[in-house]
């Protein structure tokens, strides 16, 4: 069942997301937040291994996530969000592959590289959540860009110092955040859906 659009307007390129597309798929995106909350508990506990197992591992991690993104935008192309998934999903792709390709330049280069993606991707999802605020659960998605963002700009701030800690923590608190407003998103637009008359 296809619902109308919406009438509150966005700027050019922030249009709402039509309920009923999220709606039809909320599969992938209940899926997708399971997967994503799943790796980023994997990722917080990796610091404990070698360091350079931790640094191979988070760079798969990354680039598995990156591509169950962009092949869920891909999959929903109505969704009116699914541009910037895919391009959210190709900067954690290459993120992943310079830190598989690289994993001896240490991880003082290493954090650099995570916190620049993370500041990156804190600004996609803020996009993203303005676009989704037609949902329930669209602060969610909010929070999770705001605090993508002020992860990033905090390693930033104090690095090289944060190379010590922020490799695993930082990916996994990513993920499970990013899984969780996924997942919040999928049930959010299940409960919209029954709500409507």
């Amino acid at each position: 069942m296809v619902y109308p659009s919406q009438d509150r307007r966005a700027a050019p390129g922030l249009s709402l997301v039509d309920i009923g597309t999220v709606r039809e798929d909320r599969g992938w995106f209940i899926g997708l937040g399971v997967t994503f909350a799943v790796l980023g508990a994997l990722a917080v506990f990796l610091p404990f291994a070698a360091s350079l197992v931790t640094t191979i591992v988070i760079g798969w991690l990354m680039m598995v996530g990156g591509v169950l993104q962009a092949i869920h935008a891909v999959r929903n192309r109505r969704w009116a969000s699914s541009t910037w998934a895919i391009v959210a999903g190709v900067i954690e792709v290459l993120a992943g592959v310079l830190v598989v390709a690289f994993p001896i330049a240490g991880t003082v280069t290493l954090t650099l590289i995570l916190a620049a993606f993370f500041a990156a991707e804190g600004i996609l999802k803020l996009i993203r959540a303005v676009q989704h605020r037609g949902l329930p659960a669209w602060g969610w998605l909010l929070f999770d860009g705001v605090v993508s963002l002020a992860l990033g700009l905090l390693v930033l701030a104090r690095w090289p110092s944060t190379a010590v800690w922020a490799l695993g923590l930082l990916v996994g608190i990513n993920l499970l955040f990013g899984g969780a407003s996924m997942l919040l998103i999928g049930l959010g637009a299940g409960s919209a859906a029954r709500a409507r008359p």
